[in-house]
């Protein structure tokens, strides 16, 4: 069972209609939950979008969780320990935990979040959802090689950017 999980919420290989089900799914709710951060007020609308995304990304992050070991190819739990900590459900994570405060003021279950209201700081992280979109992308493992192969030169251009930036601004504000 727990293997039919994994083969489902990891990137659909080809032929495997629920796997792609679950991708697009797991898509459209990162396009829907981001745009209620396109504007600055908050409705009961943009509220529901954000509590019904960050629960599909709560049940995500939990089923990658106890899936982990077939992930990693390792029985044990060392592969339960160690996926909390790989860069991927990091990201799953900082997406989740801004709207852990929205969520406690819906569910009686997470009013124990209600002390975690100095993340409300960090609500601008839900932008990181994007994110999550690079898991099911071909072309973010494309370019994630590039970047991986042409560190030196990636480092230089950024350096340079950077340089001209800085140069620009200063002249623009001393004109």
């Amino acid at each position: 069972m727990r293997k039919r999980i994994f083969e489902i919420v990891e990137a659909s290989k080809d032929g495997d209609t629920l796997s792609s089900i679950y991708d697009i799914g797991i898509l459209i709710t990162v396009i829907v939950s981001l745009v209620p951060l396109a504007f600055k007020t908050t409705t009961p609308a943009f509220t529901m979008i954000d509590k019904v995304s960050v629960s599909i990304f709560i049940v995500d992050y939990l089923l990658r969780w106890i899936t982990a070991d077939y992930k990693f190819g390792t029985r044990g739990l060392l592969p339960f320990v160690k996926y909390p900590f790989t860069f991927m459900a990091l990201v799953d994570l900082i997406s989740i935990l801004p709207s852990v405060t929205v969520m406690s003021s819906a569910f009686k279950v997470f009013r124990v979040f209600r002390m975690l209201k100095v993340m409300r700081v960090f609500r601008t992280m839900r932008v990181v959802r994007v994110f999550k979109a690079a898991r099911y992308s071909r072309s973010m493992e494309i370019i994630g090689n590039v970047i991986q192969n042409s560190k030196e030169a990636l480092a230089a251009v950024g350096t340079l950017a950077i340089l001209y930036v800085l140069v620009s601004a200063l002249v623009v504000f001393n004109i």
